[in-house]
């Protein structure tokens, strides 16, 4: 590795691990999340308690034994951190990259660092670098001090949540990544951090709010009106024929099918929906493999067992793409802009 990244990398880190900004945004979200895995881990006993009570109540003669729920995974309890991570993570990785650049342009300390023995791509990809590792060294805290909270109030994940944590640990990684390279490029385009940050918010909405919005509003636009009820044509429910309520259901299917699908790509451009969809699975598979179901379906819903690997990457895989490919673009496009600015 070249020393001049390095050199970079390491002044960077230094630099946002004693910022009183990274410090105070790290610590809130370190003490929001705390509270959150201590109220989940509460519900979590109060749920499997109920889940034994049942267990120890059902017999071999009773009907409904068979109809008990699977037993209540730990993992769930990070499904409240990952809401939390969602906010104060989106606020941590803007904090971390909108001033990146630009506040070098705004002192002009530019133009000594690349007198120095550095190139221009050490200095990009060596302060990405070392914001990177402080991101990377305050989601790891988080998730040690939530796994140490659950062993406080007795509950002990076995060896398949730690790997399923752990890889809710990147993942969530990877979103404060999209944030934090989309804040990062806009520091490099824009002349001044104040501008940078209002562009980076605006973004930030559009991406998490109005895309959402947007990608409903546009698959109705695309889909059109559902297929009209035989109840609302007919006289009374009486005169509706089996066969004619069949072919309704079918035709309400299919429209809401495409409907749920339009939308579904279109909501492919938002980090949070997707960083959504990937945490509920790795918390709740059964929530994710249901999360785009036809919401007027007559036959579909919640399996009633964990869905299997294969089921379960064919309903995120999409979503996995999305999320990883974002942060990637946005540092390419930070990367050749800044390979191109007019350093005078």
């Amino acid at each position: 590795m070249p020393a001049g990244l390095l050199v970079v990398a390491h002044k960077e880190f230094v630099d946002q691990l004693t910022s009183r900004r990274f410090l105070s945004i790290f610590a809130l979200l370190l003490m929001i999340s705390a509270l959150g895995i201590y109220g989940g881990a509460e519900d979590y006993n109060e749920n499997l308690a109920s889940y034994s009570e049942q267990l120890q109540s059902a017999t071999g003669n009773d009907p409904y034994s068979g109809s008990l729920s699977e037993k209540i995974s730990p993992l769930t309890i990070f499904s409240k951190m990952s809401d939390y991570i969602v906010l104060f993570g989106t606020i941590l990785g803007i904090a971390m990259g909108f001033d990146l650049i630009s506040k070098e342009k705004e002192e002009h300390s530019l133009k000594t660092l690349l007198a120095r023995p550095v190139f221009r791509d050490e200095i990009i990809n060596g302060k990405a670098l070392g914001s990177v590792l402080a991101l990377a060294i305050a989601l790891g805290t988080a998730v040690a001090v939530s796994i140490a909270i659950l062993l406080l109030v007795g509950i002990v994940p076995t060896l398949y949540d730690f790997g399923a944590i752990l890889v809710f640990a990147v993942v969530s990684g990877i979103f404060i990544l999209v944030y934090f390279s989309l804040a990062l490029l806009m520091s490099t385009v824009s002349k001044d951090s104040g501008s940078a940050l209002i562009t980076t918010l605006i973004i930030f909405v559009v991406l998490s709010s109005v895309v959402p919005i947007l990608g409903w509003a546009a698959a109705e636009s695309i889909t059109g009106t559902p297929p009209a009820s035989p109840v609302s044509a007919a006289t009374g429910s009486s005169s509706i024929d089996a066969g004619s309520m069949q072919a309704y259901q079918d035709e309400m299917q299919s429209y809401w099918a495409k409907r749920s699908a339009f939308s579904s790509a279109i909501n492919l451009l938002s980090p949070d929906l997707n960083y959504e969809k990937m945490a509920t699975a790795i918390t709740d598979p059964t929530q994710a493999v249901t999360m785009d179901n036809n919401p007027y379906s007559f036959v579909e819903g919640p399996p009633e067992t964990t869905p299997d690997l294969g089921k379960l990457l064919d309903a995120i895989w999409a979503n996995a793409l999305a999320l990883f490919v974002l942060p990637c673009v946005f540092f390419g496009v930070a990367y050749a802009a800044f390979m191109r600015t007019d350093i005078r």
